[in-house]
């Protein structure tokens, strides 16, 4: 058997993940996967199933294989998979997003926070994980450590201000009046 050219092989990364951000498109927050949507992400994971190794344990097809296992709703082998990206290329911001995306789903706050801190380590100054650190805190009640992640992530970019009053991730704080506070600064 002869080996998998390289532009073969970029060009099967391509693929994959063009059917990942398709079928991602097709996806509606807490709603059943439509079967277009399925479709599309399981091409994906046969796409990516097809590379030789080493190419698929590297971080890029990971990458794409969890994505996709994490839009079908297959968090725990996301979850693999999205651990060996962070292990690989700890500066990759979509493994440690992906991995508290699922742990949130499966009830892990606890950890879901935990994995946004070990990636806000390999990228402090990153406001999207900041800003996915207040939503968990929030969630788990826990309002100052909620205050300082999102005033932090406002801080860096100032767009996440306006994220604030549609996320219900909030909901638990939203009238505690440090949230108010943060949440109504005029510039």
């Amino acid at each position: 058997m002869t080996a998998m050219p390289r532009n073969r092989r970029q060009a099967i990364l391509r693929e994959a993940s063009g059917y990942i951000e398709l079928g991602e498109l097709l996806v509606q927050q807490d709603t059943i996967l439509p079967p277009s949507a399925q479709k599309l992400l399981h091409r994906a994971l046969d796409l990516v199933a097809m590379l030789p190794e080493p190419t698929r344990s590297m971080s890029a097809a990971k990458l794409l294989e969890g994505e996709a296992l994490r839009a079908l709703g297959r968090w725990e082998e996301a979850l693999a998979a999205l651990r060996l990206v962070a292990e690989q290329e700890p500066k990759r911001l979509e493994s440690w997003l992906g991995m508290g995306w699922c742990l949130k789903r499966l009830g892990r706050l606890d950890e879901a926070i935990l994995s946004l801190e070990q990636g806000l380590e390999a990228s402090p100054r990153e406001p999207i994980l900041l800003y996915n650190l207040a939503c968990y805190h929030a969630l788990a009640g826990r309002v100052q450590a909620a205050i300082e992640h999102l005033t932090k992530a406002i801080s860096l970019d100032g767009r996440f201000l306006d994220l604030t009053g549609a996320e219900p991730d909030f909901d638990p704080i939203r009238t505690d009046p440090r949230f108010v506070a943060v949440t109504h600064v005029t510039v």
